[in-house]
Order: C-alpha cells, then structure tokens, then sequence
C-alpha cells in the first residue's frame, strides 16, 4: 500500500498476536459481553466515542451492539462510512485455543476458531491504527460491532439506527478472499411447522390414533428442498415429536427455511410447503399450524454504487482485484440495507467456517486490515 509505511513482519505478528488474544475470549451468541468489553476498550484506546445500544435486553444476551465514532467527524460536512464487524460466534465456540500452522491459523480442532468474525473485529481495530500513522484527522467514521448476528442477524435488526449517520457501509465478514465483495444477498424467512394427529396404543387399537409423524411424513415428501431455482432454496432441518414407540404419534414439531434473492419466489415457495402440509393434514384427519418469519430480507447494491466504487480505489491500492458475486448466506449488510444504509459484504480471507476445520491465512488477515485502512482514508 503505496501511501501507507509499514514494517511488514510487524504487521503479520501484531495481526496474529491481537486476533488470537480475541478468540481466546469466549464470545458464543447471547454471551458476548466479555469480547465486548475487550473491543470496548480497544476502540476508546483508538480515540472513538463508544456506546451500547439496548438490542441486548430485547433479545436477552448479556451486551448490546457497540456503536462507535469519531469526535472529529463534527467537525466535518463529508459523509461518514460504516464497518461493521460482529462479536458472536457459532458453538462449539468456547476455550479456542489457537495456532500457527505453517502461514495459516487453526483451531487445536475441537472447537471452531472463531475467525468468522474475529478477523473481521481485528481488520477494523488494525485498519484503524495504520490510518492513523497517516493523518491524525480521520474523515467522519462509524463502526459498529454487532452481537448475536450468527442467530439471524438479531443484533443489527435491534440495532438503534436513528444513532447512525452513515449511508454507506461494509460489512467485514464472508468466507471469501480480500477482494470479493458480496452485492446481493437474499431474504431469509424461518417457518415452523406444528402437525397434531391422535394418540391412540400402537399395539391393541392404531385404528383409534392419527398418526402426526405418517401426516408430516407424507408432506414432507412433497416440499421442495435443495435448489427450487438458481436463486432460491427450501429446507426443512428439525423434526422433533412423539412421546413413546408404542403410541400412535399426536404431534410433530418440525422447523424449516426459505431463501430467495426474489421476494416473490419466495412467499410462493413458503405458500406451497404451508398447502403440502395443510392438504394432508386434512386427507389424513390430523391438524396443522403453520407459522413463519422474515428473519430478513434481500438486498441488492448496484455496481455504480458509493460503497463499489469506494473498494475499487482501495483494493487497487492494496493489488487486489475485484469481484463481485451474490451470496446466498445473510450478514448484517442485509439488515442495513434494510434501514437505509447501503452495504456489502467483504471476502476477508477466513475458510471453513461453522466447523472445527476453520482456519485463515495470515495473508488474508494482513491484505483486509490494509482494505479497512484503506476505506477509512477514502484512498
């Protein structure tokens, strides 16, 4: 990075050393107020104004979202940008104990490494500090720090944006190499579905029972799963139900997904798994309540946007080139987007994530720090 001096091998180590001293610090969803406190106190060290939300209490984790900025950013009349990064992780998330395996990070391979997002948080914190080698006055930034995002994005959906004055924003988190960046991504919507037969004794009067697990059983062999299309998929991932073998099964919990980059397609797809299980529910003598939620919703950012034509400048300064692809995963860029802030997501570098085969190259770490220094200089 041409306009930046940097004592390369220092970089590497400090990445190592701080994003390890990170995910060592257990940080699973709804308990993430310990790494809280340790990025807290990292961005105050940097000079930001640093405060919590209340998304904690209305979703009932112990910390609420860190929403950070600059003070000199009064001062000025240019647009601030966001970079969001979030604190939880998925389980088995707990006593990380990370290393260096060649030029790569592992976990020691009974728990993830927690990379997704913490070498999000440290391409911030390191973004940060390389920036301000370079001028002392920052343009205007904001950064926030989400929780809970790995259980549907329930930190940015209860974030308080009306603290926020940024409309454009980058969201450091997708198992992807420093260089892509995530334009679209597509609504996700969580449906439960409850099938109640009747009890009866499996072995002197089956005549007696409506069997919930034969109804659902029967349903399920007509949803779609898998790829509906080449932008939507179906799943159903939970069944639970029944008390006992020898009792005509009275009821079946099950817990599926729809998710779509078209709305439309996908309140048409979530409409006929609802009519599978309804039309055999009535053919079989059983009931059915069928309830569903947007977890989020779709977006798509154009490629003559601000926040493109921003990373275009910045990963030219860093010698990456840029790609831009749709994603069917969400991260907080959809909720957002959602609320009038323009966001992508950005490839930084981690692989295998939700897995105990985790892992990132050190380069990949290095190469989004220079990104996020990058971004914060408007270069």
């Amino acid at each position: 990075m041409h306009a930046i001096s940097v004592d390369e091998h220092e970089l590497r180590t400090e990445l190592v050393k701080e994003f390890c001293e990170l995910v060592q610090v257990d940080s699973e969803p709804y308990e993430e107020a310990d790494l809280g406190k340790v990025v807290e106190d990292k961005l105050l060290e940097l000079g930001f104004e640093v405060e919590r939300d209340g998304a904690g209490k209305k979703i009932g984790g112990n910390s609420g979202n860190l929403i950070a900025r600059l003070p000199e950013a009064r001062c000025s009349d240019e647009p601030p940008i966001l970079l969001c990064a979030h604190l939880d992780r998925v389980p088995p998330g707990k006593g990380v104990k990370p290393r260096l395996d060649g030029d790569r990070i592992v976990s020691s391979g009974d728990t993830v490494l927690g990379a997704d997002d913490a070498a999000g948080l440290v391409a911030i914190l390191w973004g940060m500090r390389m920036a301000r080698r370079v001028q002392p006055l920052l343009p205007p930034l904001e950064v926030v720090i989400t929780v809970c995002e790995e259980k549907g994005l329930q930190g940015s959906r209860h974030l308080e944006y009306s603290k926020l004055r940024s409309k454009t924003g980058f969201v450091f988190d997708a198992a992807r190499p420093v260089g892509v960046v995530i334009t679209g991504a597509p609504t996700h919507i969580k449906f439960d579905v409850d099938v109640i037969g009747r009890a009866a004794h499996a072995g002197i009067n089956p005549e007696d029972g409506v069997s919930a697990i034969r109804t659902a059983a029967s349903a399920i062999t007509r949803v779609p799963f898998g790829w509906v299309d080449d932008a939507t998929t179906a799943n159903i991932g939970m069944v639970t139900g029944g008390e006992a073998m020898n009792i005509v099964c009275e009821r079946v919990h099950l817990v599926g997904e729809v998710r779509s980059h078209d709305d439309r397609i996908a309140k048409e797809v979530l409409e006929q798994i609802e009519d599978c299980f309804t039309e055999e529910s009535v053919r079989s003598g059983a009931r059915t309540k069928f309830e569903a939620s947007t977890l989020y919703k779709s977006y798509h950012v154009e490629e003559n946007s601000r926040a493109v034509q921003l990373l275009g400048c910045a990963l030219d300064k860093i010698g990456r080139k840029m790609t831009l692809e749709l994603s069917n995963g969400g991260t907080d860029a959809n909720q957002f987007n959602a609320n009038g802030i323009e966001s992508v997501g950005l490839g930084i570098g981690f692989e295998q994530a939700h897995s105990t085969r985790e892992s990132i190259a050190v380069e990949e770490l290095v190469k989004a720090a220079k990104l996020a220094a990058c971004l914060i200089l408007r270069m």
